[in-house]
């Protein structure tokens, strides 16, 4: 299970607290994910260490949804060997180095560079470049966001 972590407050802030915890939450990495990458990732967060990235929360579900890249992306994820491409890539963005991803995800790191290369072919990426690392960091983030479910 995913959680967030709301701001600490005054009992007549508590709703506040309560929507931080929730919009934390849809960033946090399922566990299933986090097992299957070696605990890659967070299944919980808090809400102040999200920073600038909570903005990305406004954007409505019906545009990331739409939007080209991010929808290519979930499509990729769809095939065969997809989600765990998408599991190396964001390994790859989070450590920022094949071979500390290789590290983590307990892989070499030409396996590493396999799977990352399939990505940059579909997504028409180059992961070299930092302007395609950023589309390719904010695609993962947007398609988690899209597959966000959050409770009432």
């Amino acid at each position: 299970m995913q959680m967030g972590i709301g701001a600490e407050v005054n009992g007549t802030d508590a709703e506040r607290s309560w929507q931080q915890a929730l919009l934390a939450m849809r960033f946090a990495t399922p566990p299933a994910a986090c097992l299957s990458s070696g605990n890659f990732g967070d299944p919980v967060l808090d809400y102040d260490e999200l920073g600038v990235l909570a903005l990305l929360a406004d954007i409505p579900p019906e545009r990331l949804t739409g939007d080209p890249c991010v929808s290519a992306l979930d499509a990729f994820g769809a095939t065969d060997s997809g989600a765990v491409d998408i599991t190396t890539l964001e390994v790859y963005c989070r450590t920022g180095s094949l071979r500390r991803a290789a590290e983590a995800l307990y892989l070499h790191h030409s396996t590493v560079s396999f799977r990352l290369a399939r990505i940059e072919k579909a997504m028409n990426w180059d992961l070299d470049d930092p302007a395609d690392r950023f589309r390719a960091q904010f695609a993962l983030l947007a398609r988690r966001l899209m597959h966000a479910s959050v409770p009432p």
